[in-house]
């Protein structure tokens, strides 16, 4: 009897013992859990989110926005290659109401290069993006050569044919985008961004 009596004891202690080592072994295996993927985190340059420091895994540096002076702002991924001003976005009438618009930049070079290409570059066609969300993609995904000077702010008008953004709606005054190639040779090329960037139709560029 007493036996019997410890046995049952015995597997009642060892039934209520179980869940409570279940959850202790749980919370350890949570504990781990959360403490690897700080430390990949950590390895990876991420942040617990609401920080507010969050920062990209592969450290791209992000390209800082500058005011253009005609209105818009300009994001220049070359800019230690390449100075560049955008003069202006013109548009020329073809139609009552529908036009090209093309650009008008001055750049100057940092680095000893007398050529800089401007059109679709690194696979990516230029395009415009209107106010209404229509898109005006180039009709190439080639790069016209212009001759630039090391040192000197030189006017390069992209007035070719294929550098025009066609059938542009007269009604767009402004450009909301703006993405424009450029190759200066295999270790300096990319895409120039411009947003929010006035039209000025039918004016002849200074």
């Amino acid at each position: 009897m007493k036996t019997k009596v410890l046995t049952m004891a015995c597997i009642m202690a060892f039934t209520f013992a179980m869940p409570q080592t279940a959850d202790a072994q749980l919370g350890k295996l949570l504990n781990k859990a959360k403490k690897a993927v700080t430390d990949v985190n950590k390895v990876l340059g991420v942040q617990d989110a609401g920080t507010g420091n969050n920062k990209a895994a592969d450290d791209t540096p992000t390209v800082a926005s500058v005011p253009i002076p005609s209105g818009g702002e300009m994001q220049n991924p070359l800019a230690p290659a390449m100075d560049v001003e955008l003069v202006g976005a013109y548009g020329k009438s073809t139609s009552l109401n529908y036009g090209s618009v093309y650009l008008v930049l001055k750049v100057k070079m940092n680095l000893n290069l007398t050529q800089a290409s401007f059109g679709s570059a690194n696979n990516v066609r230029a395009m415009a993006v209107d106010e209404d969300g229509n898109t005006y993609p180039l009709n190439t995904m080639g790069a016209f050569p212009k001759n630039v000077t090391e040192g000197l702010f030189v006017k390069v008008v992209l007035d070719e044919k294929d550098l025009h953004f066609m059938d542009v709606k007269k009604t767009a005054k402004k450009m909301q985008l703006i993405r424009l190639g450029v190759y200066l040779d295999a270790s300096h090329r990319g895409v120039i961004t411009f947003k929010n960037v006035p039209v000025q139709w039918d004016v002849t560029p200074e």
